[in-house]
């Protein structure tokens, strides 16, 4: 989970947690990269928010696509760009969530990434 905001981190990992996932957590792009590069093959899935300070949801994305396309990418975001989404979407996003959204939303989206 990378999230700029501590609140948003903290509720997501501690629900998705209860949901059965593992959880790592970070602050923004920049240090959700540095973690992935250090240990590649540990993450699976990522669930990045778009608006962030260091490294920005689409930045991050496109790094991980180039260096490690297995992981799979949710992008969150509070904007209601539609080319934002697209963007996401072509770069090689899973999918783009609307926030705010449940977290059984969450949790059903994850599944359903780690599946394919």
């Amino acid at each position: 989970v990378v999230d700029d905001s501590e609140s948003i981190r903290t509720i997501l990992a501690e629900s998705l947690t209860y949901q059965g996932f593992r959880v790592s957590t970070a602050a923004d792009g920049k240090s959700a990269w540095e973690m992935v590069q250090h240990m590649p093959f540990f993450y699976d899935l990522v669930l990045t928010d778009m608006q962030m300070p260091a490294m920005n949801g689409i930045e991050l994305l496109s790094k991980i696509m180039i260096e490690s396309p297995w992981i799979k990418v949710i992008v969150m975001t509070g904007a209601q760009d539609p080319d934002l989404k697209t963007k996401a979407e072509l770069l090689g996003a899973f999918t783009v969530l609307s926030k705010p959204f449940g977290v059984d939303q969450i949790a059903h989206t994850l599944r359903r990434a780690l599946a394919k």
